[in-house]
């Protein structure tokens, strides 16, 4: 059997602000990764995607001296000198959110697992229809004032959506036929647009769209007639055959070949770039989360926070868990996470006294413009606060779904991880919205930060590059990925009073001793490529993992793996808890900054109570628009902030942008 081809690949992932390319090329035998580099550009209308490839190449050219560009254009194939490429691979997370309703008979049962089922990829449930609503208003009759029937309200309000696609639930196995006939009339009714012309005759088309129907499989013929020349109907299996039965895969498979067909076409753009039909990048995502957890044989999460979404990827004892959140981000997406978490959730994790206004004007700023790098290290520490809870709303719908999940490794994707100054800071960020701990894991958590944003590279390339990827991933992703090994005490205690005490004996090296008190995080320093045994002593009433509160825990010989951490010590305790008092907030923050070694100075703040809170103006709670069609342009949103306070800010911002100066891991004020 002859040996597959090995090509020079440029590997693109565009995001909604930035565009990651990777240079991926045969290297004795096997593909490795040759250089990466990221330019400003997503899908907006404003942007081109092609060009942002384009710009990235030219970085890649610089730090490789290979000739990837000719006259504007990609040199292609890759000729005898080895010059240029053989095609460019693309997924992106930008190709807009799928507008999905979803009408359901329970808004408990079959709703809440449609719910879970559309997260599989970049949607938004603009609208959930349920017949138990009905219900509880005690009629289907005419409700309140309006003079309309339910069903007509429903209709109504769904004439004013213009949904990409609609799924319908509901039923088990042998139940209701009814209601789910009842639901596809709805839906169909909603189909119809009725005009009046200038002679004022009636004008009546019929605006189709995909429905998914994952209802009571007897009831399939009754709600297809129903939709007869209203729509495209798509049947699967019953997402609740049964009341104590999820069927999740099958509904999730369609929601997925539902937003390549429709989302996706919107990379039209680069299609004379690009070597194969473009990906979604959380199905690249989700592919090596579940190849990393069968070669590793061990549970795995994938987490990644965006710009415009942020993601979560469990395969854990063989199941499957995909919660993507399109429109939850750090940058366009900081809207929603305001209106889930709101300002103060956020505020509670910066050492330094701000108002709120001041921090709403922050925020609002980034989203206005979210290329603009933190510029301060109070810019930095209010990003990752935005990151933790971002983090936070993906666990809980996570969590939702698989309570009981188990995993021993995660791997840490995106942007703001990927730049931040200090290893410690991401660990920091990432164990605090995840706060695990060892209830259901092994002993020891291992995190991996994808330092160069290959998981998103080797995952597109496994839909038309397996070997490609298999190699990229084993030499390259998970040889610069290690981050930390971390251990979570479980157990109360009085802040200040011994937890435990850990020790570290490094193979061919020294022991390292540390004694980590309740409230506190510590490590100890393991280099990469070394080994080591990690014995910890718990206090009385304080156990780790499963074991016995109390009892001494060892790890196997040199089972340690080095890292760019090394072995953290989390006695914080679980749930983590914020002191109250802000002083006492403010003292805790700073000194896990410099346990970590991301801060070396004593506190250099004011106390978080000196601040002086201005009135906060009002917002309303961000409403994620619906993805744009061909033809139309987004309408300007309106926020009610101070503008001169603003404009003052993104010309401060403007000011320093173009060549900050470099201070170290931070800029101090």
């Amino acid at each position: 059997m002859s040996e597959p081809k090995l090509h020079a690949l440029l590997v693109a992932d565009i995001g909604s602000v930035m565009t990651h390319v990777w240079l991926v090329d045969a290297v004795d035998g096997e593909t490795r990764l040759i250089g990466q580099s990221e330019a400003p550009g997503g899908l907006a209308p404003a942007d081109d995607p092609a060009s942002a490839i384009l710009e990235a190449a030219r970085h890649i050219e610089e730090q490789t001296g290979r000739r990837l560009i000719d006259n504007g254009t990609l040199v292609t194939p890759k000729n005898a000198e080895g010059q240029g490429v053989d095609g460019v691979v693309v997924c992106s997370s930008a190709a807009g959110l799928m507008g999905l309703v979803i009408a359901a008979i329970a808004g408990d049962i079959s709703a809440r697992s449609a719910r879970r089922a559309a997260r599989a990829t970049y949607t938004h449930v603009l609208q959930t229809i349920t017949l138990d609503d009905a219900v509880r208003q005690d009629q289907i009759g005419v409700i309140g004032d309006s003079g309309l029937t339910w069903i007509e309200r429903q209709v109504q309000s769904l004439l004013g959506v213009r949904p990409d696609a609609v799924l319908i639930v509901g039923g088990i196995e042998g139940g209701a036929q009814e209601a789910l006939v009842r639901l596809a009339h709805i839906i169909g009714l909603a189909s119809l647009n009725i005009q009046v012309d200038t002679q004022g005759q009636q004008m009546r088309s019929v605006a189709r769209r995909p429905v998914l129907f994952a209802g009571n499989s007897q009831a399939r013929d009754r709600v297809a007639a129903a939709l007869a020349d209203r729509a495209d109907l798509i049947v699967t299996d019953n997402i609740r055959p049964t009341l104590d039965v999820e069927c999740l895969e099958p509904v999730r498979r369609e929601i997925v070949r539902l937003y390549d067909r429709l989302m996706m076409p919107r990379l039209a753009r680069i299609s004379a770039l690009t070597r194969v039909p473009p990906r979604a990048s959380c199905d690249a995502a989700g592919v090596m989360t579940r190849f990393i957890a069968g070669q590793t044989r061990s549970g795995v999460l994938a987490l990644d926070v965006g710009g415009m979404s942020t993601t979560a990827h469990l395969c854990s004892q063989g199941r499957y868990s995909p919660v993507v959140l399109g429109g939850v981000g750090i940058g366009y997406g900081i809207g929603a996470v305001l209106a889930r978490r709101g300002v103060e959730a956020i505020r509670r994790w910066l050492p330094f006294p701000i108002s709120e206004r001041d921090l709403v004007h922050w925020l609002l700023n980034k989203m206005l413009r979210p290329h603009i790098p933190p510029l301060t290290r109070e810019d930095l520490l209010i990003e990752h606060a935005v990151a933790r809870e971002a983090l936070s709303c993906v666990l809980e719908e996570l969590l939702d779904e698989h309570p009981d999940a188990a995993y021993d490794r995660v791997f840490i994707g995106g942007g703001v991880f990927r730049h931040a100054p200090h290893p410690g800071l991401t660990t920091l960020t990432v164990l605090d919205a995840l706060q695990p701990t060892s209830k259901e894991n092994m002993m020891a958590l291992d995190l991996h930060l994808d330092a160069l944003g290959l998981i998103n590279a080797c995952g597109v390339l496994a839909f038309s590059e397996p070997d490609a990827a298999l190699t990229l991933f084993e030499r390259d992703l998970m040889h610069n990925s290690p981050l930390a090994t971390v251990i979570t005490t479980l157990g109360e205690g009085h802040a200040g009073e011994l937890a435990v005490e850990a020790e570290l004996r490094v193979e061919g090296g020294a022991t390292h001793t540390v004694r980590v008190a309740h409230g506190e995080i510590a490590r100890l320093n393991l280099s990469p490529g070394r080994y080591g045994t990690l014995t910890l002593r718990p206090a009385a009433g304080v156990r780790i993992g499963r074991n016995a509160p109390g009892a001494e825990v060892s790890s196997e010989l040199a089972a340690i793996h080095g890292s760019t951490l090394g072995v953290v010590i989390d006695a914080r305790g679980r749930p983590l808890r914020l002191p109250e008092d802000a002083q006492a907030r403010q003292q805790a923050l700073w000194s896990w900054l410099m346990a970590l070694g991301i801060e070396r100075e004593p506190l250099p703040y004011p106390a978080l109570d000196s601040v002086v809170e201005a009135s906060l103006p009002v917002l309303t709670a961000p409403v994620i628009p619906a993805p744009l069609r061909p033809g139309e342009s987004r309408p300007t949103t309106e926020m009610p902030v101070a503008s001169g306070s603003i404009e003052s800010d993104l010309a401060k911002l403007r000011q320093t942008v173009e060549e900050p100066k470099k201070r170290g891991f931070f800029r101090r004020k």
